[in-house]
């Protein structure tokens, strides 16, 4: 099977060279991430010490929701509904990332790109490009607007519990509203789960994503999401499907376009392509990649208007206007 991107889920994976401890080094030629493959190599003096010290050890709980006592450091468990199948003994996911020591307001404040930057002459040619489409397409897809009202009532707080594991697994491989690209990683974890527990950890997902209290900014519950394989977060459940959930959940503030950047067309490269924009680039930017994915989407959305029927609709016209050569 090929090697799938953590961030962008593609099998795109090549292979760059050795790093300093022996592991490969890769990187995905759809969406550019980097990433070392591989467990850290360990020291047998760590090693040692791993097991001189385990006698003493305590066995983690695996259920959902426990506390630690105040005594203690609050810890994630290493084996969960989502992370102990289907994976062999001694890997794990991603290391949730410390959280930014910047607060959400001061860190908004830097993300300075706004509908001012826009030239008076790019307007006249979007909005010359905008009666374009909208002579040839006035109207939305009616399919996504009924599949969207569908799945929003099912996301809400007392259906998710009820919504049945075929809905759920439909849901994540659908194209409707937007595609959101390779699922074999999904795929795989919701097979080697089960449909009963890969239903359990998809809901804690969306949950945690609407309407978790911890961290209280979405922006940053949205990081924690993508970046980590430990509950409430789950393996294949990344950026694309995750933006997904919030146009379903959101479809007044959230555009159909899943992903922040991407060699096909994310947030970042549609600001630049259509509006003129540069938007910050992930691997040079102290911005979180949830935090990113949420202001450019509020900004596009800021410069469209209310020029559409929709969000949708709005979307569509991006992606038809992003290429034309009437803004190179």
């Amino acid at each position: 099977m090929a090697l799938a991107c953590p961030t962008c889920e593609e099998s795109a994976a090549e292979y760059l060279g050795m790093a300093d401890d022996g592991r490969n080094m890769m990187r995905c030629t759809a969406c550019g991430h980097e990433w070392v493959l591989g467990a850290k190599p360990v020291s047998p003096r760590a090693i040692s010490q791993t097991t001189r010290s385990r006698g003493t050890g305590t066995s983690r709980s695996t259920t959902r929701g426990t506390r630690t006592p105040a005594s203690r450091a609050p810890t994630r468990s290493s084996t969960s509904v989502t992370g102990s199948a289907g994976r062999t003994a001694g890997t794990r996911g991603p290391v949730r990332p410390a959280r930014s020591a910047e607060d959400v307001e001061t860190a908004r404040r830097r993300f300075t790109a706004t509908a001012a930057d826009v030239p008076p002459e790019r307007w006249r040619v979007i909005d010359a490009l905008r009666r374009e489409f909208l002579a040839d397409f006035p109207h939305p897809d009616e399919e996504a607007g009924r599949y969207r009202d569908v799945y929003r009532q099912a996301f809400e707080a007392d259906a998710l519990p009820y919504t049945t594991p075929n809905a759920l697994r439909d849901f994540a491989n659908s194209k409707v509203v937007a595609r959101p690209g390779n699922m074999s990683r999904f795929n795989d974890e919701w097979r080697a789960l089960g449909s009963q527990r890969a239903a359990e950890a998809f809901r804690g997902v969306i949950e945690h994503l609407l309407r978790g209290e911890d961290p209280p900014a979405p922006e940053d519950r949205l990081t924690e999401l993508i970046t980590s394989d430990t509950p409430p977060a789950m393996p294949g459940f990344r950026e694309a499907m995750l933006t997904r959930v919030l146009c379903i959940a959101e479809p007044e503030r959230f555009l159909p376009i899943l992903i922040y950047t991407s060699p096909a067309g994310g947030k970042r490269e549609i600001a630049r392509q259509v509006f003129g924009l540069e938007l910050p680039a992930p691997e040079t930017s102290s911005q979180t990649i949830g935090r990113l994915a949420y202001w450019s989407n509020d900004l596009l959305v800021e410069l469209i208007g209310n020029r559409f029927v929709d969000l949708d609709h709005a979307r569509q016209f991006l992606w038809w206007v992003k290429d034309h050569p009437d803004l190179r």
